[in-house]
């Protein structure tokens, strides 16, 4: 972890010449905010950090160290960490990867064809036909009764001819009952038909009906899929938020485990002042300074 370091002057300063050797380029890593604070000696700086075992200290007494040169790292700690950055950077690829696919759109249902137009005309013309038929048959059958009535006052008639009038009667008659027949059926045919076209609304109403059904079904079934996928979509942008915190979380604490001199100098001293809550051991460094750099004001 990168240790806050809070510079606080504690009094002047006076800068006196001071040897140091040929020192460690400073590196370039990240480095770990420590605590400094003014010694009460002349050109002196006491360093504060925290380390988990004394094999974490990379500086020893008398040591000459150059700006930027490391003087903790927190290795076990940093291989754990590291770990569980490699663990978290697994788990948001898999996340990342998974595909959430939108649901189709529910396809138009087919619409219902229309009835044709209500049409009786054939029923309706049989029905004439046969009334034409019954009129004429009954107009002739009127007529021969007439005539057998006269030709039955003629006196002296050969029976032959009034019973041969007879047999035309009775095929007129017979006739007459044939186009009775005939718009009877044709009436049943009309109401066949009628019934059949109620039917055929009916069923058309039925159909149109499940259509529309159907077609809500559809839509409703649409919209569940859909609120599915954006929760799945919300809860995978979570997801990652939370792994992104963790990973610049884990990141935070790689970081600071390594701290680095603010200055160059020479090591005077190194006290350790016992272990925290956390098990973490506290170390103050006594750093002689090079009189050419700034001193904390």
């Amino acid at each position: 972890m990168r240790w806050l370091f809070i510079l606080t002057t504690v009094g002047t300063i006076l800068l006196s010449p001071c040897k140091i050797t040929q020192a460690q380029e400073a590196q370039t890593l990240p480095t770990a905010p420590i605590e400094t604070r003014a010694a009460a000696y002349p050109n002196r700086i006491e360093i504060t950090v925290k380390i988990s075992a004394h094999e974490d200290l990379k500086i020893a007494q008398d040591m000459t160290i150059a700006k930027g040169q490391i003087i903790s790292d927190r290795i076990p700690e940093k291989k754990r960490l590291l770990a569980q950055k490699k663990q978290l950077e697994l788990s948001l690829k898999r996340v990342l990867a998974t595909s959430i696919q939108a649901p189709p759109k529910p396809l138009p249902v087919p619409t219902v064809a229309p009835l044709p137009p209500v049409n009786y005309l054939e029923q309706e013309a049989a029905i004439e036909r046969a009334n034409i038929e019954i009129a004429l048959s009954q107009e002739e059958i009127t007529i021969k009764e007439q005539e057998i009535e006269e030709l039955s006052q003629i006196p002296d008639l050969d029976p032959i001819i009034l019973e041969h009038e007879q047999e035309k009667l009775k095929r007129l008659q017979l006739n007459h009952q044939i186009a009775q027949s005939e718009l009877e059926l044709a009436r049943g045919k009309l109401e066949t038909a009628k019934q059949q076209r109620e039917y055929q609304e009916y069923q058309f109403s039925v159909t149109a009906a499940r259509r529309v059904e159907e077609q809500n079904q559809a839509k409703s079934f649409y919209q569940q899929q859909l609120a599915q996928y954006n929760e799945k979509l919300a809860d995978r942008e979570i997801q990652i938020t939370q792994f992104n915190e963790k990973l610049a979380n884990v990141q935070n604490q790689i970081d600071n485990l390594q701290i680095v001199s603010p200055y160059a100098g020479e090591v005077r001293s190194i006290d350790f002042l016992g272990q925290d809550a956390e098990g973490l051991i506290t170390v103050k460094i006594l750093l002689k300074i090079s009189i050419t750099q700034e001193l904390p004001k």
